[in-house]
């Protein structure tokens, strides 16, 4: 059966937050896949590969969100 009505959804204004987000989860993966490892030739595979899938320049906020969270989330 069809709805005679569709449903309203707020519209988002300004830049999206989705890239940011996934590329500080991918960054968050990535930090502990190199603490686990500690293999600078897959890392930076991997971050090659994350320029193709967020775009120019993923690359380097990737590696600087990787420095933000070791140094404040981290507990040495």
């Amino acid at each position: 059966m069809k709805r005679s009505f569709k449903p309203w959804f707020p519209k988002h204004k300004g830049p999206l937050p989705d890239r940011r987000v996934l590329e500080m989860a991918a960054a968050r993966e990535l930090l502990f896949t190199w603490e686990a490892n500690q293999n600078k030739e897959a890392i930076d595979k991997m971050l090659a590969k994350m320029d193709k899938v967020y775009g120019q320049g993923a690359e380097e906020r990737i590696r600087q969100y990787m420095r933000e969270i070791r140094r404040n989330e981290r507990v040495a």
